[in-house]
């Protein structure tokens, strides 16, 4: 392999890498984000380009790629449910009400459940002998 293309390809992985890890950081700016993870963002879940952004991750992107309550009150899918309530951050604080995305808000088809995990494990006991 002649130098010149050692080089090219060294720079095309460091590139690379680079995105990676930008992508991370900005989904640890969301309050959740285990469950969906670039699917919050994306079209596709091994996303290549930013062009693949859905209704919220270009929100976001408008944002400054901050969260916050501005955000939070935003309803990126026109589902219904404001971004806030489907990240679990209800105020756009950062501080998530609960631990885990209630569902997508880059998803129209994706909507909370009227009751959530803590709840259904209440549930649960009740009924367990």
């Amino acid at each position: 392999m002649s130098p010149v293309t050692l080089v090219l390809v060294l720079a095309g992985v460091l590139f690379i890498a680079g995105r990676l890890v930008s992508t991370e950081d900005f989904m640890k700016a969301l309050p959740a984000y285990k469950h969906y993870k670039c699917l919050l963002c994306h079209t596709v879940s091994q996303p290549t380009s930013a062009s693949q952004l859905n209704s919220f991750g270009l929100d976001f992107q408008k944002n400054g790629y901050v969260w916050n309550k501005a955000l939070a009150l935003k309803d990126s899918d026109g589902d219904g449910f404001p971004n806030g309530v489907e990240l679990g951050d209800e105020n756009g604080d950062g501080q998530p009400e609960v631990g885990f995305e209630r569902s997508n808000p880059g998803d129209r088809m994706n909507t909370p459940n009227s009751i959530d995990q803590g709840t259904w494990s209440l549930l649960k006991t009740l009924f367990e002998n």
